[in-house]
């Protein structure tokens, strides 16, 4: 069975709201579909596209290919980006590694202000003073 990840219209005459789905590639637009992936309201100033990212990767792990507005909405939240990674073996860029190691995150600013922390020996409360160094 040919699975497609598109688009199922919704709303009103002049006022369209679609339905992201998973379907067989047979069966009609608006009919019977397998999984619903999440909705696209167009009419919304920016457009509202919700994807439920997990259940999209789940199809197109699958094999389902996305009709060519649902790859642009896809596109658009990144996650057919993501699947492509995927597919390649590499990790997305952004993701960092554990234990890689990125240089300049131990460096302060120099004009930031510091925290240090001052013990009063007549209690073991630890108070805050905050600096400015200059």
């Amino acid at each position: 069975m040919a699975v497609r990840i598109r688009l199922q219209r919704h709303g009103r005459k002049k006022r369209p709201f679609y339905r992201l789905v998973a379907a067989d590639a047979r069966a009609q637009r608006d009919g019977v579909f397998l999984e619903r992936l999440g909705y696209y309201d167009p009419l919304t100033e920016p457009a509202d596209i919700v994807i439920d990212e997990e259940k999209a990767l789940k199809w197109l792990r699958r094999g389902a290919q996305p009709s060519d507005t649902a790859k642009r909405l896809l596109s658009k939240r990144g996650i057919l980006m993501k699947f492509e990674y995927e597919k390649l073996g590499r990790p997305m860029p952004g993701d960092a590694v554990v234990g890689e190691v990125v240089e300049g995150d131990d460096a302060q600013p120099a004009d930031a202000e510091t925290v240090e922390p001052e013990t009063d020996s007549s209690s073991d409360e630890v108070t805050f003073e905050s600096t400015e160094e200059g």
